[in-house]
């Protein structure tokens, strides 16, 4: 269905009720939400499960979709208000403390670079975690997934302004909880 805009996707569900067409919905979205989700609850299982239940409330509300914004608005925000109802739910504590790598180290030819990178992705986690969900959101949306902060606001259901303070305020700690590896000085031959 190449060339098919998403809205014209939404009016063919709704109107002829095919799940080809919500499918390839799904499948155009499916990737970019999970991966909206994942930084926010930082658990492979949770993400994955959250992922899903997205496109089921997707599926239960398209009808009500009223092109006010564009359909990834739309499905970003669903994404984002069933993430934050997921960890409201899950008690105050919005990350477990067993947290997962963001991406697991591959088996390269160099078992150091692979280290580095499985050590890194650690540290990012453990940085994210500190910050609140709505943070985690912010710098994801934006600096992840590549959002201006108008699209990032509309997806929060925020304002512009209010977006701006976010990504500044989890930048600004991000800072603080981020070691950057600094490399050994060239001795000086004697």
């Amino acid at each position: 269905m190449n060339g098919v805009g998403d809205e014209q996707l939404v009016d063919l569900f709704v109107n002829s009720g095919e799940m080809r067409h919500f499918n390839e919905l799904v499948c155009r979205h499916i990737s970019k939400v999970r991966s909206m989700i994942y930084p926010i609850v930082l658990n492979n299982a949770d993400a994955d499960d959250l992922t899903q239940e997205v496109f089921v409330r997707v599926a239960r509300s398209i009808s009500g979709f009223r092109k006010r914004a564009g359909f990834s608005t739309w499905l970003h925000r669903i994404a984002m208000n069933t993430t934050y109802s997921f960890l409201r739910k899950k008690s105050r504590n919005p990350v477990d403390n067993n947290i997962e790598a963001a991406e697991q180290a591959d088996n390269s030819s160099d078992p150091s670079g692979a280290m580095m990178t499985k050590e890194t992705d650690s540290q990012i986690s453990r940085a994210l975690a500190c910050l609140s969900a709505s943070l985690r959101s912010a710098i994801t949306l934006t600096a992840i997934h590549g959002m201006n902060v108008k699209e990032a606001a509309a997806a929060e259901g925020c304002l512009a302004a209010t977006m701006y303070w976010r990504v500044h305020e989890a930048r600004k700690r991000l800072r603080g909880k981020l070691v950057v590896p600094q490399a050994d000085p060239p001795r000086r031959k004697t």
